[in-house]
């Protein structure tokens, strides 16, 4: 417990300080420290600065403003329990790249992230969009590898869930994924594709191995491999989650995050590429009736592959502040172009300055707002 107490402060400080000293982290600085333009929220501190960061307790706040010796502070950390001021958010500190795929050097044509081999390709392979997107995000950008935690496979009977979890295959995601991303100041995403299973069911699963623990790991849910009971291919027809539901799993979230003291809130992220605001029905059911949990920032992130045009105006659907008032953070899935599936890639893929709404679509469609999320496949 000693031992993993320690890794959950040193897993704090890496993402208080986001992607800093790390090579993406210097990337991010040095490019937005020479911004020659100076627009707001575009400046960023040299590489070599390290901002102060709010402590984690009261116990360290009163350390802080008092000035006392090491001794008297190590004092007070045993008299005075190590009440968390507030889990930190991580999209206000944060513009999130996540890298899409199975895992590292399996299955590419799910993503890029199958076909990079370790976190040091994974570095090399974005430090294009974290240039590109550092120029325009108004926070530093940090990376996460995101993983399809739960595939969907096709359903083999009534009773099976049509589903194939990441960790079952022998995979051990504390060791091989979370506690080295969280050293290189990385997030981790787990996608689950749902199946014939509740979305609560994926994070009570989550929770019970231990993973949800760390502050850099985070969800995200697909309707679209929701699946009926008599259908036989998750997917096809597209699926659907109510706004009910996931609403239950954010009330999970929240409790968890307050009841474990957790130093970050949890990002849960939800794709979708069918609303009710640009088509004649809805991958989110009720979404109108979505709730905000504090502990929580929920992201509804526009999938889907196709034109520039067709994603901007998927994205100003998804995320509009007219239908949906109470939603804060947006996200939008990126398909680079992929040989093993040519079908299923952006045509062409957007820019960075049309991604950040800065440049119009050839239609002249224009984003209507700037993502949080930027998902990479």
């Amino acid at each position: 417990m000693l031992d993993r107490r320690s890794f959950l402060r040193h897993g704090l400080g890496l993402l208080s300080g986001g992607a800093a000293g790390t090579l993406l982290g210097r990337v991010a600085a040095a490019s937005a420290a020479t911004d020659p333009n100076g627009a707001v929220g575009s400046i960023h501190p040299p590489a070599e600065f390290d901002p102060p960061q709010p402590p984690e307790s009261i116990a360290d706040l009163i350390c802080e403003a008092a000035e006392p010796d090491p001794g008297i502070c190590d004092w007070w950390s045993h008299v005075l329990p190590a009440t968390p001021l507030g889990p930190l958010s991580v999209l206000q500190r944060h513009s999130l790249l996540s890298v899409y795929g199975r895992s590292f050097g399996v299955a590419p044509v799910l993503g890029m992230l199958g076909a990079i081999n370790s976190f040091d390709e994974l570095e090399r392979g974005v430090e294009p969009w974290v240039h590109g997107m550092s120029d325009f995000a108004e926070a530093p950008v940090m990376v996460a590898p995101h993983l399809i935690y739960a595939l969907a496979r096709n359903c083999r009977g009534a009773d099976d869930s049509c589903m194939i979890f990441l960790d079952a295959s022998g995979v051990d995601l504390i060791e091989e994924y979370i506690k080295p991303a969280a050293d290189r100041g990385m997030a981790v995403i787990l996608d689950s594709q749902i199946g014939r299973l509740s979305p609560t069911y994926f994070i009570r699963r989550m929770i019970d191995a231990g993973y949800l623990a760390y502050p850099n790991v985070h969800v995200a849910l697909d309707p679209e491999f929701a699946t009926a009971p008599d259908q036989v291919t998750p997917g096809k027809p597209t699926g659907s989650l109510s706004a009910h539901s996931i609403n239950q799993v954010q009330a999970i979230l929240a409790r968890y995050v307050r009841e474990e003291g957790l130093s970050h809130k949890k990002v849960l992220i939800v794709h979708q590429f069918v609303d009710a605001v640009s088509d004649s029905w809805s991958m989110v059911t009720g979404k109108q009736s979505i709730q905000i949990y504090p502990e929580v920032e929920l992201v509804f992130d526009a999938d889907g592959f196709g034109s520039p045009n067709a994603k901007v105006s998927k994205y100003n659907a998804i995320t509009s502040p007219t239908a949906y008032p109470q939603i804060e953070w947006r996200g939008i899935k990126i398909f680079q172009h992929n040989s093993r599936a040519p079908w299923a890639s952006d045509t062409p893929v957007m820019t960075p300055r049309q991604i950040y709404g800065l440049d119009p679509t050839a239609a002249g469609w224009r984003m209507w707002a700037p993502p949080h999320l930027v998902v990479v496949a």
